[in-house]
């Protein structure tokens, strides 16, 4: 018993010193967001604009600001990446396939878009360096159905992309919606770190079940 109660003391204290490190990466602090519709057109603070406003064309997804390095070579499949700048006030999600990934110009990111067409689909692993942050997560407790995660994305291949349906409605999807719920339909953990009607990219950064594993910035 005794050996017991100091194998258990010695783990706490452990946690307690031990680099953060050893347990995946400090995560980012990161504002609050009104629960509002994750689109792009939505006002950047950075340009003074209150988080309901319409953004000006210059600060519309496509007029992204910076680049960050990720490698995609340590992900595996079911790791989701999220990208921010200060020019894109939602920022932008997708779920890595690894069995489509080869090198930097593999379109091995399952997420949803406007573009290159409407709807879920596979985009190019290099889009995602075209952003000043990008983080790599991943759901430690639910590693063994990571594969499960990534069948249930791609199965959405093709569903129309939308952010005016509920988070539970599966007929469309949006970029962090799409990574949520295959999370959500296949292992039951919630991601959505404040639990609002809309999930935002973000949320799945600050999720309470999300490990940070790589930051490039």
């Amino acid at each position: 018993m005794r050996s017991i109660i100091r194998a258990a003391f010695v783990a706490a204290v452990v946690c307690l010193i031990a680099p953060q490190s050893a347990f995946g990466l400090g995560k980012p602090h990161v504002p609050p967001h009104p629960d509002a519709a994750p689109i792009d057109s939505l006002a950047s603070p950075a340009a003074g604009k209150t988080s309901n406003s319409i953004a000006p064309a210059s600060l519309v997804s496509g007029g992204n600001a910076g680049t960050n390095s990720i490698s995609f070579t340590s992900l595996t499949d079911g790791d989701i990446v999220v990208v921010t700048d200060p020019n894109y006030f939602t920022g932008h999600a997708g779920l890595f396939d690894r069995s489509h990934y080869s090198s930097i110009l593999s379109y091995a990111m399952l997420s949803a878009n406007t573009e290159p067409y409407n709807g879920v689909q596979y985009e190019k692993c290099a889009k995602y360096r075209l952003n000043e942050c990008a983080y790599a997560l991943r759901v430690p407790q639910e590693y063994g159905h990571r594969v499960a995660v990534r069948d249930w994305a791609s199965r959405q291949l093709g569903k129309p992309y939308s952010v005016l349906a509920t988070k539970t409605d599966l007929s469309s999807f949006y970029c962090s919606k799409l990574a949520w719920a295959a999370y959500r339909y296949i292992t039951g953990v919630d991601l959505d770190a404040d639990g609002g009607f809309w999930v935002w990219p973000i949320d799945l950064v600050n999720s309470r079940y999300t490990a940070l594993i790589g930051y490039w910035g």
